[in-house]
């Protein structure tokens, strides 16, 4: 139920081919669970980059400098979420 603009795929090809060249430069299923598992975790987040990057893009909005991913943030209230926690730096509550 999330708007298109929210829900994207994720580049897994650059750490299938990190985790296959493990495996066959070490011909070990160990070797590759442990270093290559770490090794696909510690590059899928920057192969997407890419991907977000238009997301952080400085817009001026209302009068304010603000990012798109702000701006998405602040206009698409999820429904879990109540409307005061939004405001609370506004107000006197402090969560």
């Amino acid at each position: 139920y999330f708007p298109v603009n929210f829900v994207f795929p994720a580049i897994l090809v650059p750490g299938a081919i990190l985790l296959d060249t493990f495996l066959m430069l070490s011909g070990s299923y160990l070797f590759t669970a442990i270093v290559g598992g770490m090794g696909w975790g510690l590059i899928f987040y920057p192969s997407n980059w890419p991907i977000i990057a238009p997301l952080h893009v400085p817009v001026e909005y209302n009068g304010m400098l603000m990012s798109i991913a702000d701006i998405q943030g602040y206009n698409y209230v999820r429904t879990g979420t109540p409307e005061y926690i939004r405001m609370v730096e506004k107000g006197t509550l402090r969560t």
